[in-house]
């Protein structure tokens, strides 16, 4: 049977073959939910073609699991990604030496100390610290530096775990090793990793090292285990055909690597914690995602947003008793009329204020060179946009009374069980799980103070940053440098904002192959005030999309303005399953039937622009193009779904008796 699979993967385009076969299979599960069919044959007959269709559809995932093993997973005839692990494994186990900062100086002179390999035609290395690259010469000559970092007995193990990674790298991929962006992960996941494996798993251990390098396959199975309990064989299936054929999941980066996808693997876990109404569950995973990677903490959104109405549902009952209380419905005529048009006018003057509030004061904040409370507060005492500052300083009056009256309402709430704990449930864990090991790593990393001050570090040290340990200091300073680099690798909105095509551009005189913009960072500089009336909006439509869909998918829609506000690089795409979870459990209806082919299609397409642009920004453009239409389309399915249980709870409150 292997033997099978394998033959069938090396000699098929399975990238093609597998997502075109699900988009079939997608298909006749829909057609099988079709009046015509349900009408035409008995229901047990439609529950058996089901069950025939679950047989192709286990085949290919099947061969999709084998596509994703074969594909990229032994580029240089290794399981194990050497070069992913040398950054997560020594950047963990050695963080109290080398930092952010000095990992690669570090290397060079335990790889100098040890019949040095190294050999780049540039001869440099990345500078860490300044994210340029330098001649490697002057940290040898620096090489007592760097050494001194270490005891003698850790400096004698670093210099063996490099002999290592040495041994495992050919001589191409070990001169560029020391070239990259060096360490990203959290401090508190180096914390966790590096003190619970890292520092305990030798590398004279292959047995050990292959069970670092199995983690993250074992993760991947732990998910699918949990989406089959949560949403049913099926879907965990449609899981794996996306997981196994999708171009951003292709490349190597994420596979034989340490630990690069339990980040992912939570995220798809809450969703289905939260469907299966664990929410404090969920929200402690969504936790531990943020520690790893800090961009999964936009997926709070989509529960804040569910928070925000049921806080409305349950102030518009007080209010309403409130007004019965006063007893206002038996007033006179006219004093209910006054009544009414007063609120009228408060709430349009509320709706207006804020507006113009967003478009004069938060967006030119937002875009402006100064965040400072002095600047926000000079832009709010301002006329713009045709606005008072009158009208600015009611507005930001009224949004404070209107915060206010949502604190009561939530204290109120909780206080006589008028309000559903779920969502309290859920962020509480998730505070409790990111505060307590934020906490535990802030003592932590006490003491690690070894570290090679940026350009800019005198200003960066004053304040809040000035009073975290000094491995704290350089993942904040890394970070900052980090998401201000341009890479053409990254997939989201800022690099379609970005991008420039030319003044003479043609989509109908320019060949296919020929539509390829450059990234252009000016622009971002340039309109940063767009850009964050985009942000805005897109918050405000997908909060009122989030209005009646249920929890789960709310948190899917998280998505949305995950997608719009960051942009990390290709290869952290893995994290579309959880969007598939958003269209793969209903596709017996058109329209989300769509929405997953629309994945499918997507995945494919990415081989196509690698034929033609390779790793050019080209290929991640249009890329992000796609997502972007995919999350739109999951914007306007929140709105069907919100207007839908809508109209269905004013037809069951119509025929209600006595209503």
């Amino acid at each position: 049977m292997l033997a099978f699979v394998r033959h069938f993967s090396l000699n098929y385009s399975l990238e093609y073959i597998l997502p075109m076969a699900a988009i079939i299979l997608v298909a006749l599960f829909y057609l099988l939910g079709r009046t015509i069919f349900q009408r035409a044959f008995e229901r047990r007959t439609i529950l058996i073609a089901r069950g025939f269709l679950m047989a192709p559809l286990l085949a290919v995932a099947i061969l999709s699991v084998e596509n994703y093993r074969a594909t990229d997973y032994y580029r240089f005839d290794s399981y194990l990604n050497a070069y992913e692990f040398y950054h997560y494994y020594i950047g963990t186990k050695y963080a109290r030496e080398v930092g952010y900062t000095n990992m690669y100086a570090a290397t060079l002179v335990a790889d100098y100390d040890t019949d040095m390999k190294w050999a780049h035609d540039s001869g440099t290395i990345r500078n860490l610290a300044t994210g340029r690259r330098e001649n490697h010469k002057q940290f040898l000559a620096d090489a007592d530096k760097y050494r001194n970092l270490f005891s003698p007995e850790r400096w004698e193990e670093f210099k063996k775990d490099i002999e290592y990674f040495k041994d495992n790298l050919v001589q191409g991929r070990w001169n560029g090793v020391i070239r990259d962006k060096g360490y990203n992960g959290t401090p508190v996941w180096s914390m966790l990793v590096g003190g619970l494996l890292s520092n305990r798993i030798s590398t004279d251990s292959p047995r050990g090292m292959m069970f670092l390098a199995l983690l993250d396959p074992l993760l991947i199975l732990l998910a699918f285990g949990v989406v089959m309990w949560a949403f049913g064989p099926r879907t965990a299936l449609l899981m794996l055909i996306l997981l196994g054929t999708h171009y951003m999941m292709k490349w190597w980066h994420m596979k034989g690597a340490y630990l690069r996808t339990d980040w992912a693997m939570c995220l798809v876990m809450a969703v289905c914690m939260i469907r299966k109404k664990h929410f404090a569950t969920a929200g402690a995973l969504t936790g531990y995602a943020m520690l790893s990677r800090i961009f999964p903490a936009v997926l709070l959104f989509g529960v804040g947003a569910k928070f925000f109405w049921a806080l409305i549902d349950v102030g518009w009952v007080y209010a309403r008793d409130y007004y019965n209380r006063l007893e206002l419905h038996k007033r006179p005529a006219n004093a209910r009329f006054l009544i009414r048009a007063t609120l009228v006018v408060f709430v349009i003057t509320f709706l207006w204020g804020s507006y113009g509030f967003t478009n004069g004061v938060i967006v030119q904040w937002m875009g402006g060179e100064e965040r400072t409370v002095g600047a926000f507060f000079s832009l709010a005492t301002t006329s713009t946009d045709g606005h008072s500052a009158w009208m600015h300083m009611f507005t930001l009056i009224a949004w404070a009374a209107f915060g206010g009256a949502l604190a009561y309402v939530a204290l109120r709430g909780l206080y006589e069980r008028k309000l559903d704990t779920r969502y309290i449930r859920f962020f509480v864990a998730f505070a409790l799980t990111v505060g307590s090991f934020t906490a535990v790593s802030l003592v932590y990393w006490r003491g690690t103070d070894n570290y090679m001050p940026t350009a800019n570090a005198q200003e960066e040290e004053s304040g809040l940053v000035a009073a975290l340990p000094g491995y704290w200091q350089e993942y904040v300073r890394k970070i900052g440098q980090h998401s201000q680099d341009i890479s053409t690798w990254r997939v989201g909105y800022k690099y379609i904002f970005m991008a420039d095509f030319g003044d003479n551009f043609s989509y109908l005189e320019t060949p296919i192959n020929e539509w390829s913009p450059r990234v252009r960072s000016a622009l971002y500089n340039e309109r940063r005030v767009d850009w964050w009336h985009t942000q805005i909006w897109i918050l405000v439509l997908a909060t009122f999309a989030a209005f009646r869909m249920k929890d789960y998918r709310a948190y899917i829609l998280g998505f949305v303005p995950l997608f719009f506000l960051v942009s990390p690089t290709y290869y952290y795409y893995i994290m579309l399953l959880v969007p598939l979870l958003f269209f793969a459990p209903r596709i017996e209806h058109g329209r989300y039937a769509l929405g997953l082919c629309m994945m499918y299609i997507a995945g494919m397409s990415g081989f196509v622009f690698y034929d033609m642009w390779r790793q050019e920004y080209s290929t991640y453009y249009w890329l992000s193009v796609q997502l972007m239409v995919m999350v739109l389309y999951m914007l306007a399915l929140g709105y069907t779904e919100s207007i839908h249980f809508a109209l269905n709870r004013l037809a069951a409150a119509r025929n209600t008796p006595g209503e």
